[in-house]
């Protein structure tokens, strides 16, 4: 148990891996993926070429850097009429290291005016957004995307603590890992109905997220995908996922009610750690594994039916939580007295339930 309790004790220490996060953040509103606002490349008026940095590969534009003075960046669709089609690697990074001024773009960070951007526009032309290309953009508060883009790589808008809000087009399959991570202030996110892969830690720390409706597309979630969003209060796992990974809605407090459909195989490790505030799972029957502490701490769990086929619980996967006292070591734990299970009879749920102790019935 103590490897465990160590990287809960590290994910929640974590500091932001894109640097120079900040918090700002108000919480409410929610994350959903239905009632998305049509986006229009027409409506938005595009910056100057000349605000811009940028490269010809293979015919298409790449943009690296931005220079202009303007708050509102709207990306125009075609430079040197060529189609611009991804936004580089950090090309609109923010970050303003105390004392340094490292040139980037043709400006140092202490000339240019990234971090004055309020509004953004990413026309349809542009396929794929970069790793970083808009982290520590602190003043951005708007962003619209037209239907076109495919990819959202690790950390797009990483510690973008004062955006409200972001639709996501259906056009869009793959988000990396880290895309929203510490964006605290995010209210609202509308899901495109075609993504099948969301990275690692890509909404940490998005603590204003109230509920969450993930698209039936959606195949694979990272690890820590949605831990310590301490506001998110309901979550609609989708039918198309096989197994919750590791750390995935860790320390979620506000977490009241989780459901997993037919097809979840396995639930990792830490999961559900300290959602404090659960009261009710479900797990479906073709679950087979639940990994160590995956509901570790979920102090207001009274009772969990366990499915039949359920052949391995591992250790402290339900019914304890963290020593309390003054003198208990971090890495001591104890039942948490409520707790019931109920198991089928001879199942593996049925041992462990025996073996730590832990009242149950079968059914």
């Amino acid at each position: 148990m103590k490897k465990l309790l160590s990287v809960i004790l590290s994910l929640s220490l974590i500091t932001c891996l894109f640097s120079g996060c900040n918090d700002n953040s108000q919480n409410s509103n929610e994350l959903s993926s239905t009632n998305k606002p049509v986006v229009s490349d027409e409506d938005f008026t595009p910056n100057s070429e000349t605000d811009f940095v940028y490269k010809e590969e293979n015919g298409e534009i790449k943009i690296t850097g931005y220079k202009g003075s303007s708050t509102v960046v709207n990306i125009p669709s075609q430079i040197e009429g060529k189609p611009v089609t991804a936004i580089g690697e950090y090309a609109f990074d923010g970050y303003e290291a105390p004392g340094e001024e490292e040139e980037k773009a043709g400006k140092t960070y202490t000339q240019n005016n990234i971090n004055s951007i309020v509004s953004l526009h990413i026309p349809s032309s542009i396929k794929t957004l970069e790793e970083g290309a808009f982290t520590n953009c602190y003043s951005l508060t708007e962003v619209t995307v037209s239907e076109g883009l495919e990819t959202i790589q690790d950390g797009a808008f990483a510690c973008c603590d004062a955006i409200k809000s972001i639709s996501i087009p259906d056009t869009v399959k793959t988000m990396g890992g880290y895309v929203f991570y510490e964006c605290y202030g995010m209210e609202s996110v509308l899901l495109g109905k075609s993504i099948e892969s969301i990275g690692d830690y890509a909404f940490y720390m998005c603590k204003s997220l109230i509920t969450l409706e993930l698209p039936d597309s959606l195949s694979s979630i990272g690890t820590g995908c949605f831990a310590l969003c301490e506001f998110l209060s309901e979550v609609k796992i989708p039918s198309a996922l096989t197994d919750i990974r590791e750390y995935s809605f860790f320390n979620n407090s506000s977490l009241k009610k989780v459901s997993l459909p037919e097809g979840i195989t396995s639930i990792g490790e830490a999961a559900f750690t300290s959602c404090t505030s659960l009261k009710e799972v479900s797990l479906p029957e073709s679950l087979k594994t639940i990994d160590k502490g995956a509901f570790f701490s979920c102090t207001s769990l009274n009772e969990v039916t366990v499915p039949s086929g359920t052949s391995e619980l591992k250790e402290h996967a339900f019914g304890y939580k963290h020593k309390e006292g003054e003198d208990t070591a971090e890495d001591e734990v104890e039942p948490i007295p409520s707790f019931k299970m109920i198991v089928s009879a001879g199942s593996a749920a049925e041992t462990y339930a025996k073996d730590n102790k832990i009242e149950y019935k079968t059914k």
